[in-house]
């Protein structure tokens, strides 16, 4: 004797499987599964972006030569009226010897004679542009002494043909009259180029 086709398991009494998919059920008693929920966490820094706050840029290959000390820095100008909110760093190592690295926090007054980087583009890439960034990014390869009125925080030493990286994701920031640089002092060392880039976003003083 052939099976009823109600005994089939596309069947629930009687019923495709089709209608309780779309969420029809034979009894009251039965409730359709609750609706997931619609929250979409978004990341801070991806805010400042959608806002045309946030930006990112990089030096020139500096070259480092024995007896002269380069250093990249991060500049917050005295009247920018903006807080500058560190996301992240990455600095390359192009020579074939270790380089050492100093991170150093102060006064964008100490920083003078260095080159302004023309290349910063804001993170939201649009045909209408974003404002242009109040932070500046500088460098220079031809400094012989430290930098002053600030503090060494900081070291590392880069690997030969290395990159390294952090994220700070905001935790550094810069107050207007306030700077970061990434120092290389000077050292008994053969020609070799390094490579600084930053990510950050600003904000007003005062909202």
């Amino acid at each position: 004797m052939a099976k009823s086709s109600f005994t089939h398991a596309s069947y629930y009494y009687g019923m495709p499987d089709m209608y309780m998919q779309m969420g029809y059920f034979p009894f009251p008693s039965q409730r359709a599964s609750e609706a997931a929920a619609s929250n979409v966490l978004v990341p801070y820094a991806m805010s400042m972006s959608m806002q045309c706050s946030y930006y990112l840029g990089q030096t020139e290959k500096l070259d480092m030569s024995s007896g002269t000390q380069g250093y990249t820095a991060l500049v917050n100008p005295v009247r920018s009226n903006m807080q500058l909110y560190i996301n992240d760093w990455y600095v390359s190592n192009f020579s074939d010897r270790p380089v050492e690295m100093q991170l150093w926090f102060g006064q964008a007054s100490a920083v003078t004679g260095a080159k302004t980087s023309t290349h910063i583009t804001s993170g939201f890439v649009q045909p209408s542009p974003c404002p242009a960034s109040q932070g500046q990014i500088v460098y220079s390869s031809s400094g012989s002494s430290p930098l002053a009125d600030g503090v060494i925080a900081s070291t590392r030493i880069l690997p030969p043909m290395t990159t390294i990286s952090a994220e700070k994701n905001g935790r550094w920031i810069l107050a207007p009259g306030t700077a970061m640089s990434f120092l290389f002092p000077q050292a008994e060392r053969q020609a070799g180029q390094v490579l600084s880039a930053i990510g950050w976003w600003e904000q007003p003083l005062f909202r």
